[in-house]
């Protein structure tokens, strides 16, 4: 009887086996995250901005103030443990109905134009991403995103050389996370 000449195996070394053992898991673990859809239980709530003061006589310069709208996400997959929740900010046009220029009013008769922007540069309007407009957004909570609560930052500017009434003026802005 012949025996087949053994095949000697070469040893696989443990610190090689564990290399792609955390291979492999973190490839299952992306694979999952990345086949999750993302359905986070997220609050939202605003501050309002005050503008305080506006005086069409002595005022050359534009009113600027700022208020926030704070999005906080609770984990609810996989996915979202690792990447958070991301989340998209729309603002309304308010009682304009543009966003050329967002009104505040005083009953029908007196308008101060104003707008909200995304930066402190006040250079891009924040509204629905439609006509030249833009969203704000990013990911919240997870271990590569942003703390939760997190707070999104809304500049406001009333631009001068108008002449209101005197008086409390108001707007609504209607604001809508997507998640």
């Amino acid at each position: 009887m012949t025996r087949a000449p053994s095949r000697s195996r070469r040893p696989v070394r443990p610190q090689a086996r564990r290399v792609r053992h955390a291979r492999l898991v973190l490839a299952c673990l992306l694979a999952a995250a990345g086949g999750l859809a993302q359905a986070g239980d997220c609050r939202v709530s605003a501050t309002s901005i005050n503008f305080g003061s506006y005086d069409p006589v002595t005022g050359t310069g534009p009113v600027d103030s700022t208020g926030s709208v704070r999005v906080d996400c609770a984990v609810t997959g996989l996915g979202e443990l690792l990447f958070g929740v991301y989340v998209d900010i729309a603002l309304g046009q308010g009682s304009s109905g543009t966003y050329a220029a967002r009104t505040l009013r005083q009953g029908p008769a007196s308008i101060l134009q104003y707008n909200l922007y995304t930066t402190a540069a006040r250079s891009t309007v924040w509204g629905n991403g439609a006509g030249g407009t833009q969203t704000v957004g990013g990911s919240i909570g997870g271990i590569f995103g942003q703390p939760t609560p997190r707070s999104f930052p809304v500049f406001g500017r009333i631009p001068p050389g108008q002449d209101p009434n005197i008086g409390a003026h108001g707007d609504t802005i209607t604001v809508v996370v997507t998640f």
